[in-house]
């Protein structure tokens, strides 16, 4: 049902749709943002992880560019104005998971997904997002990285286990 084929499916579309409308809801309306615009809590990124799992890489790529750039038009760039390598983070959160999910869907299941998690949390969490984050706010990288690792270490294993719970319940295979 939910296979990686060279051709999209309009089930896939439909279903990456309804989670990147989800992203941005969780995101850009439930989130939370805290010292100034440097560090947001949400359950934003949980759509687009499981995007990736469920409907591939490049579908749950996709599906986070969609939903960087659907919250930015959606909230008149309110959090800071448009910046293209929050698109890429967005697209890498998606499409990290769908890459570890490739081969099989049900084997190991908590381990792919701790595995997931751990690669976007360090390389787009830590890593890019902080980056373009000193960039726009011209601060330097390492001053907002502690902040941004704290929030990123508190949300990693809730949204583990959040998926953990969502993925047991949905059948992927």
């Amino acid at each position: 049902m939910f296979n990686e084929s060279r051709r999209v499916s309009t089930f896939s579309i439909v279903v990456g749709g309804l989670l990147a409308a989800m992203s941005i809801i969780l995101a850009r309306f439930f989130g939370l943002y805290l010292f100034g615009n440097s560090v947001r809590l949400s359950f934003g990124d949980i759509p687009i992880l499981l995007s990736g799992v469920m409907l591939g890489p490049v579908v749950g790529g996709l599906t986070g560019a969609i939903a960087d750039i659907g919250g930015v038009l959606m909230t008149g760039g309110a959090a800071g104005p448009y910046f293209p390598g929050f698109t890429v983070s967005s697209f890498l959160t998606g499409f990290i998971p769908g890459l570890v999910f490739l081969r099989s869907k049900d084997e190991h299941k908590l381990i792919k997904i701790i595995i997931s998690v751990v690669i976007v949390t360090v390389l787009v969490s830590f890593g890019l997002n902080t980056l373009w984050l000193s960039i726009l706010l011209k601060k330097g990288f390492w001053l907002l990285l502690p902040a941004r690792a704290t929030t990123a270490l508190i949300m990693a294993p809730i949204e583990v286990a959040i998926l953990y719970l969502l993925l047991s319940r949905i059948r992927i295979g």
